[in-house]
């Protein structure tokens, strides 16, 4: 049974990866042709729900890979730009999907308050666009709404498919991309070779030829410390954000060897010491961990476990404030724009170039390398603070009231459905320190997870979230 299981999954997998090749290679000669081959592929193919697992991980986490196979017939930088938003456009056609039949995947309730979160997305997306460009609120727009699509995404496939059946794609996609981080950590230049990043990074960060491509790798000390002198090549492998890398690879092996595994965790905790040294990946894997000793360990109280976590969380904070740190800076920045109705979304981040203080376009008093930060940068808080204002407390509370829900719904004994909900409180409340937080690879990961895992532990036709 386990080897035909196996044997389904690689089939599968380079079919899966077959199409994607044909997808991404008609998206890059003609956007117009490659959407027109998306909804081909997706109409052909979504009434196959195991092939369409398998196309569908494929794309929205390894869409980059993809692109960059092809990146040198892609026409100008506006359409590489737009070829990044298929993580975002797939998960969209398949809510669309699950909108139109509501009834068999999700609650009425569920329903109605998902449809209005969106929509207060989608206003505050058009009034940003109106007054910063469709660039600037577009990325946003993408950042904010990703984890609400990925949960309805995994909620439709658990409800089409058997867990066991998910999770072994899931870790084989996994495993792939660890083999691969390994890999172009060892040999950067050869695997780089092989996963033209040459003309992928020509494009997105201006590199000329390889010897300025590997001092692009290795631009930054080990973890970004200023004191630490020490600086090693971090990569992007399969995912090529080294930040996004971090969060997928810590995400996925926390979930997947904690705690009966420790020793492959510890390998992947190794491989991210030395490949992408990312901050805010140690913090999940660190905080996944603790969580899970308090509350499943010594067993304390769910109250007092994180209440725990709560005052490590504002020494850290403190220590921010201490520092001068960046994110922190952004985050309390952010909070400021609380008492009115918002800005639109692009208004701030790392991912627009909007420098102004309010809609009406006054631009932001001059602080040299501490400019942007005045708009929220580097928290995911932050800028919807500033970007929706007192509304973004509708887009919190929507999170909170389904998380809360989801712990409720996740009442198992099984480590992994523990792990999992640890890794929900986890990557929501690391919206405070990093925009990458909430990214298709972070946040948007584990409500995917989350979706996979719904129907394994509530037997209604209709998940009640």
């Amino acid at each position: 049974m386990r080897l035909t299981l196996k044997k389904d999954i690689y089939s599968l997998g380079l079919i899966a990866f077959g199409l994607n090749l044909v997808l991404f290679l008609t998206l890059s000669i003609n956007l117009f042709l490659g959407f027109a081959v998306l909804l081909l592929i997706f109409f052909a193919i979504v009434g196959n729900s195991k092939l369409f697992f398998a196309f569908f991980i494929q794309a929205i986490f390894f869409q980059n890979t993809f692109i960059a196979f092809f990146s040198g017939v892609i026409g100008s930088n506006t359409e590489f730009k737009v070829l990044h938003g298929i993580n975002f456009l797939l998960p969209s056609l398949l809510a669309v999907f699950i909108f139109k039949n509501s009834s068999m995947f999700i609650s009425k309730s569920f329903y109605l308050r998902t449809i209005g979160v969106i929509l207060l997305l989608i206003i505050y997306f058009v009034f940003g666009m109106m007054n910063y460009g469709v660039m600037n609120s577009v990325v946003y727009l993408r950042l904010y709404v990703a984890p609400i699509l990925y949960l309805l995404a995994g909620i439709y496939f658990s409800n089409r498919l058997e867990l066991p059946f998910l999770n072994n794609n899931m870790k084989g996609l996994f495993i792939i991309c660890v083999i691969i981080t390994a890999l172009q950590f060892l040999f950067p230049l050869i695997v780089s070779f092989f996963l033209n990043d040459l003309s992928y990074f020509g494009i997105k960060v201006g590199v000329d030829n390889w010897e300025e491509l590997l001092a692009f790798y290795r631009k930054k000390r080990l973890f970004n410390i200023s004191w630490f002198d020490v600086k090693l090549a971090r990569i992007g492998s399969l995912i090529k954000s080294i930040i996004s890398l971090g969060y997928f690879l810590s995400i996925l092996g926390v979930y997947f060897f904690w705690p009966y595994k420790k020793g492959r965790l510890f390998l992947i905790f190794i491989l991210m010491v030395l490949s992408v040294n990312s901050k805010g990946a140690f913090l999940v894997i660190f905080f996944s961990m603790l969580l899970y000793f308090l509350m499943y360990r010594i067993n304390l109280s769910k109250n007092l476990a994180f209440m725990i976590y709560f005052i490590i969380n504002v020494l850290l904070v403190y220590l921010g404030i201490y520092s001068r740190n960046e994110h922190i800076v952004g985050f309390f920045s952010g909070i400021e724009y609380l008492p009115t109705i918002g800005n639109g979304l692009g208004f701030g981040g790392n991912l627009s170039s909007s420098l102004v203080s309010n809609y009406s376009g006054s631009p932001l008093p001059d602080l040299g390398y501490w400019t942007r930060f005045q708009n929220g940068s580097e928290s995911v808080f932050g800028v919807l603070f500033s970007s929706l204002g007192i509304m973004s407390l509708f887009y919190i509370y929507y999170f909170a009231d389904t998380i809360k829900k989801l712990f409720r719904l996740f009442d198992s004994s099984t480590v992994q459905v523990n792990i999992l909900k640890i890794l929900t409180i986890v990557l929501f409340v690391q919206g405070i320190y990093q925009e990458e937080a909430f990214s298709p690879y972070a946040f948007g990961l584990v409500m995917f997870l989350v979706g996979l895992n719904l129907k394994s532990v509530h037997e209604n036709k209709a998940i009640s979230v």
